[in-house]
């Protein structure tokens, strides 16, 4: 199996990495309790998959509008899943697991 870092900006890539953003979130929200403190989670969901999609479009070495415009797309999917996860698992207001 060959992963490329520019495969975080194909549909597939943005799921997998939604899922490494988040669990990236929570080993650090673990470690440094600071970030639950002060509910940084989001922040750093969207910081995090923004450098990821950043080093991704830098590694395709293709600088075109429609590029860009793709790493967007991507960097907004992947936030959003990112997001997502975090809501469903802590069972946060508008989940689907939402408490009743």
């Amino acid at each position: 199996m060959d992963i490329a870092l520019a495969d975080v900006l194909t549909l597939t890539g943005a799921v997998a990495s939604a899922g490494l953003v988040t669990g990236l979130v929570e080993v650090l929200k673990r470690t440094l309790p600071i970030i639950a403190a002060r509910s940084w989670e989001q922040a750093l969901a969207l910081a995090f998959s923004l450098a990821l999609v950043v080093l991704a479009f830098v590694d395709q070495h293709a600088y075109t509008l429609d590029a860009a415009f793709g790493a967007f797309v991507a960097w907004l999917a992947i936030a959003k899943l990112a997001s997502g996860i975090f809501d469903e698992v802590t069972r946060a207001p508008g989940s689907f697991s939402e408490p009743a």
